[in-house]
């Protein structure tokens, strides 16, 4: 039997299959309780593009200038009042957002309602912002892009917590000519954005954009130049200014290093753990440090064999960093997710330490040096978690394996959940369970 989806027997079900999203990184193919196939298979996508439901937690946002020159080219400016007089007109009446994305999943318009958009701007869903699956997770215009078929997402369908207040209804918009994806409609707000009557009137409108394209062929698709985020742009100052390496240790997922261009290469566990290690001790650490680190009392070591290896691929693969001798120290704009991390939470920044660390540092490496860097990141973080974060941040880390068991944050969680709020079931179910085995 389909559940409706707002209804609150479908969204408790949702709720419990985000705790099972660490079992994703160890088995890729398994169920996610009575989760809808279109959703689970997003969460997925989701889990491995960004590394875990505390992945980014705002989307990428062009500048104003590079929006302008998107709008400007883009096909669906000249129809907007189509667009305005089929959805927007009715929307704003209804207290939803009618938002209009690009093949990539930029938003290029977002109108409608304006106390829902206010409220939306708190989750970054503005003009300019990239909102496809890859920045954001699960949401409609994000999967209406990747499946290339109309969808509705429901509140805690989305991946990130930070949008299960919200409910979407998304349709393709296709180039009548070759068929191919130049954009999409959304409809985001309460219950009403995924009622029965939503999608037929996505539909409607997006048949009257294609009519209105038919008479009009659209140009062939460019190449365009990749607008740069105004969210990671580098700047002068701050805490990760001119770092454009960087290398993803935290979480289940294999060690990672993404080059200026973006693309991701996968780093070998040991050539991880050097790497980490040099980001963390900054200064440097001599010969005998980084050995006694990296081996511990370990007989047959070559820390001078394995430096050269990490040099080669360095060389190749990220020439613009490179390893100093006496001491070892990084020369280059690099950074490990897990510095990001732990400096965030010098900052106070509870939120942004999560959205870098997906999970414990590199945890299948026995490294003695690793091993402290993980309890060291594990005990902080937690220990902010508990003191200093608000509620979205402290059951985005509840959700994660190592809090599986962690009586304090269930309990912490209960006491900041709202009266009314569906978490509150799973979160008293987890203390009782974990009452019940301390008992």
């Amino acid at each position: 039997m389909t559940l409706p989806l707002s209804g609150p027997a479908y969204q408790l079900a949702v709720e419990r299959a985000h705790g099972e999203l660490a079992a994703l990184a160890r088995s890729p193919g398994r169920g996610l309780g009575q989760l809808r196939g279109e959703v689970a298979d997003s969460w997925r996508r989701s889990w491995v593009t960004l590394g875990g439901p505390a992945g980014r937690r705002e989307p990428r946002v062009v500048s104003d200038d590079a929006l302008r020159d998107v709008r400007q080219g883009h096909p669906l400016s000249p129809v907007l009042p189509i667009i305005r007089r089929l959805l927007v007109d009715p929307a704003q009446d209804a207290g939803l957002i009618v938002a209009l994305g690009n093949a990539e999943g930029q938003l290029l318009w977002v109108e409608g309602d304006p106390v829902a958009r206010r409220r939306a701007e708190a989750m970054g869903f503005v003009p300019g912002a990239d909102w496809s699956e890859a920045s954001m997770g699960t949401s409609a215009p994000g999967v209406a892009l990747y499946s290339g078929r109309p969808v509705q997402v429901s509140r805690a369908e989305h991946f990130h917590p930070v949008v299960h207040p919200w409910s979407c209804s998304a349709v393709p918009l296709r180039d009548p000519a070759d068929g191919r994806i130049v954009g999409v409609i959304d409809l985001t707000g309460g219950d009403e954005a995924i009622s029965p009557l939503a999608l037929p009137l996505l539909s409607a409108a997006a048949e009257a954009v294609h009519s209105a394209w038919r008479d009009h062929a659209l140009p062939a698709p460019a190449v365009p130049a990749p607008a740069v985020p105004a969210s990671v742009k580098p700047s002068a100052s701050g805490p990760d200014a001119g770092r454009e390496v960087l290398v993803r240790v935290t979480g289940g997922l294999p060690p990672r290093v993404a080059g200026p261009g973006g693309a991701w290469c996968e780093a070998s566990g040991k050539h991880a753990e050097i790497l980490t290690l040099l980001d963390w001790h900054g200064p440097g650490l001599d010969g005998a440090e980084l050995e006694e680190l990296l081996y511990g009392h370990q007989a047959g070591t070559t820390l001078r064999a394995e430096m050269h290896r990490l040099r080669r691929f360095l060389a190749v693969s990220l020439p613009s960093v490179s390893i100093r001798s006496r001491p070892y120290r990084l020369d280059g704009a690099l950074a490990t997710d897990a510095v990001l991390a732990r400096d965030a939470l010098r900052r106070g920044e509870v939120g942004v330490a999560l959205s870098h660390a997906a999970g414990p540092v590199l945890p299948r490496s026995a490294s003695p040096g690793i091993t402290e860097i993980r309890r060291q990141l594990e005990a902080d973080l937690r220990e902010s978690v508990l003191g200093n974060a608000g509620i979205e941040d402290l059951w985005s880390y509840a959700g994660r394996p190592e809090a599986a068991s962690d009586l304090d944050v269930w309990m912490t969680a209960l006491q900041l959940l709202p009266a009314d709020s569906p978490r509150r079931s799973l979160a008293v179910s987890a203390v009782e369970r974990l009452q019940a085995e301390g008992a």
